[in-house]
């Protein structure tokens, strides 16, 4: 009898404690960036850099994604103004459901995320930080728990004549409860 009190109390101690778990899925984006397009230059001949190349951007796909509790999305870009003028540059994050082919065109459900900008005078050195918090409520943490949606990003020159980019760090930090989804 007390082995079975015993078994009893264990079964329920560990449904007790799996249903406060959260489970935390990292996607290091940085990852699906060859190296050589980590970076490079852009000038009056090229004026924007878009992270992946591919114009609809990087697909991610979530399992369990309606279990999101919140996240984060880390972007950060160092900038060096090589040129002799100053610098304009704008650094924007993008995103949109899987059937985008295209997150840069404003059409299929596609949005932008999130907008920064900064100026650099010549020989300066600066950071584009494109990171944010998820949180319910926010366009982005919808579509993230639909469980399939796509990232991307622009670094775009709008004054100045030359600057070296790189692209440091780039991931999605997701907290989902999985239990929920055990009726």
């Amino acid at each position: 009898m007390k082995r079975m009190f015993f078994l009893a109390s264990l079964a329920l101690a560990l449904a007790a404690c799996s249903g406060h778990t959260v489970h935390r899925v990292e996607v290091d984006l940085l990852s699906f960036v060859p190296q050589g397009s980590r970076s490079g230059t852009l000038s009056l001949t090229q004026t924007e850099v878009r992270l992946p190349n591919d114009p609809a951007g990087q697909a991610i796909l979530v399992p369990g994604a309606k279990t999101l509790e919140d996240g984060r999305i880390v972007l950060q870009v160092g900038l060096q103004n090589t040129g002799t003028l100053p610098a304009d540059l704008t650094l924007e994050v993008r995103a949109g459901p899987q059937s985008d082919a295209n997150l840069y065109d404003g059409t299929g459900g596609d949005f932008a995320v999130k907008i920064v900008s900064l100026t650099l005078n010549p020989g300066q050195a600066g950071t584009l930080d494109g990171s944010l918090a998820l949180r319910p409520g926010d366009p982005l943490y919808n579509l993230i728990k639909t469980g399939a949606f796509r990232l991307g990003a622009r670094v775009r020159v709008n004054s100045g004549d030359q600057v070296g980019y790189t692209l440091n760090q780039a991931e999605v930090v997701l907290r989902l409860r999985l239990f929920n989804l055990i009726p």
